[in-house]
């Protein structure tokens, strides 16, 4: 169990193109939806707003929309923002089919008063959607300025988290953008 409370943010409402379907977050695996085994990872506790079109969850959400839908992760942070009220965020993608409590848990313990942290992967690629903030560094981004997730976030401090042996295909913030990557998600399930 966390010992900081936390908020989650959790976009869903992209298009899935590489996917080839309207909503990848609604595809099974493991007997959960993609969506679901997110929310399934976060604290009971947590509020938990959900950037995309409404429908049924495992847990009680908020959801909300970005203006104009489709306007891509910093138009979704922005409208999510105003619904969180906890000291930390945890910014997630709603395709990540191997989150655990114990990881998020980890992400929220690692933030720093004034710095956010970000899992890298073994290309020291920041994996900015599973992540954790201080919401009052995500409020003081001007993300109608912000032309993509990386560039509202990626100048905010943060440190980097590195975690042997989770660089590869098992990793928590492996998400799932193609059928190849849905398939791999069903095995490791």
């Amino acid at each position: 169990m966390t010992r900081t409370s936390y908020d989650a943010v959790v976009l869903a409402g992209g298009r899935s193109r590489r996917m080839g379907v309207d909503d990848k977050t609604r595809l099974p695996v493991g007997g959960a939806s993609l969506l679901d085994r997110v929310l399934l990872a976060l604290a009971p506790d947590a509020a938990v707003v959900v950037v995309g079109d409404e429908r049924p969850t495992a847990r009680p959400v908020t959801w909300v929309r970005e203006e104009p839908v489709h306007a891509g992760p910093a138009a979704a942070v922005a409208a999510a923002l105003p619904h969180v009220g906890r000291d930390v965020v945890v910014l997630l993608a709603g395709d990540l089919p191997l989150l655990t409590a114990e990881f998020v848990d980890r992400l929220v313990l690692s933030t720093k008063p004034d710095a956010g942290v970000v899992p890298v992967d073994g290309e020291d690629m920041p994996q900015w959607l599973c992540s954790a903030w201080p919401t009052s560094l995500l409020r003081g981004v001007d993300w109608s300025a912000a032309a993509s997730l990386r560039d509202g976030v990626g100048r905010m401090p943060f440190d980097r988290l590195v975690i042997d042996g989770e660089s590869g295909a098992t990793a928590p913030w492996v998400d799932c953008d193609t059928p190849e990557d849905l398939r791999r998600a069903r095995e490791l399930a």
